[in-house]
């Protein structure tokens, strides 16, 4: 059972941890020019509202999921299944990440974990504003608590970092697409999007089953 419960910490510590928003983060959604807005709003419901926050945010995936479908009916029709069965398995994946964090704040032994990073973050954050520290020594600060408390971690950072520099230039290729309306550059992107959306469901499915461990 320890063991188990380390792993799941590990896990669930390693999405909030390296990836902005937490859970969410994994959704990883197209960037719209809303998105500030959409992120005042969220902002603003998650304080005053978890359960309404978490209703924004199942809405926000429904339209783009109808969307990502409609354009893949438009510009490569021959894919549109596998985009379904792709973004219904995200959303379950999304559903079960969301889940283990949940069941992860019951347990005392996270708890005290995330707020130990929490304050040490803090307090380095202060020393970068007093010009104790830089940026760059509160990074590998807080990546030296990482890899004391979850070794093996770095590693699987460094491997994410590197998936992520492909993801964002893809989607830029995808956002400079749509804006210029090219239909040819439209179905040229799409497959790239789905390998993206494939990869990153593969990456969720691992944490989880690391947790499980």
């Amino acid at each position: 059972m320890k063991k188990w419960k380390q792993g799941l910490i590990a896990a669930v510590l390693l999405v909030g941890a390296v990836m902005p928003g937490g859970v969410h983060a994994t959704e990883e959604n197209v960037q719209t020019k809303g998105s500030s807005l959409n992120s005042g709003i969220l902002a603003k419901q998650k304080s005053s509202d978890p359960s309404g926050h978490i209703k924004f945010r199942q809405r926000m995936s429904a339209h783009q999921n109808m969307y990502m479908t409609l354009l893949a009916e438009k510009y490569t029709p021959d894919s549109v299944n596998e985009w379904k069965d792709v973004l219904k398995e995200r959303d379950r994946l999304i559903g079960e990440m969301r889940a283990a964090r949940e069941a992860a704040k019951q347990d005392p032994e996270w708890m005290a974990k995330r707020e130990e990073r929490k304050k040490m973050k803090e307090e380095l954050r202060a020393k970068v504003e007093k010009g104790e520290i830089t940026s760059e020594q509160m990074k590998e600060e807080m990546q030296k608590w990482k890899e004391k408390h979850f070794p093996g971690i770095a590693g699987e950072e460094e491997a994410r970092r590197a998936q992520m520099e492909q993801f964002r230039a893809v989607h830029e290729e995808f956002d400079a697409a749509i804006e210029s309306g090219d239909s040819a550059k439209i179905k040229a992107v799409l497959p790239k999007l789905l390998e993206q959306m494939k990869a990153k469901n593969q990456r969720m499915a691992e944490r989880l089953k690391a947790g499980k461990k």
